[in-house]
């Protein structure tokens, strides 16, 4: 049953992100709610931004705009460090 719970403590936050993300087009806005909710960037540059929740195994994924916004995003969960597989959401901002 820790199994199930984990799975819909990870589901959920998920569904939070991709809500959050599609609210806030300014990248900045994202990256303070990602940092509150104890992501951690792997990689946060003016292309692509990588972050990552270890203990939920999420990870999300943001490839940038000019001029602050992001181009379209990715909200995955994965299954061991070494190999980001798994459930996918993804948007692609018009």
């Amino acid at each position: 049953m820790p199994g199930a719970i984990d799975a819909m403590q990870q589901r959920a936050v998920m569904v939070e992100i991709e809500e959050m993300i599609q609210l806030m087009p300014d990248y900045g806005d994202v990256r303070e709610v990602l940092r509150s909710l104890d992501f951690i960037p792997e990689r946060d540059n003016a292309d692509v931004a990588i972050w990552v929740q270890p203990d939920l195994k999420i990870f999300v994924l943001l490839r940038m705009n000019l001029g602050g916004g992001y181009a379209c995003y990715k909200v995955a969960a994965y299954d061991d460090p070494g190999g980001r597989g798994g459930e996918f959401a993804g948007y692609i901002a018009r």
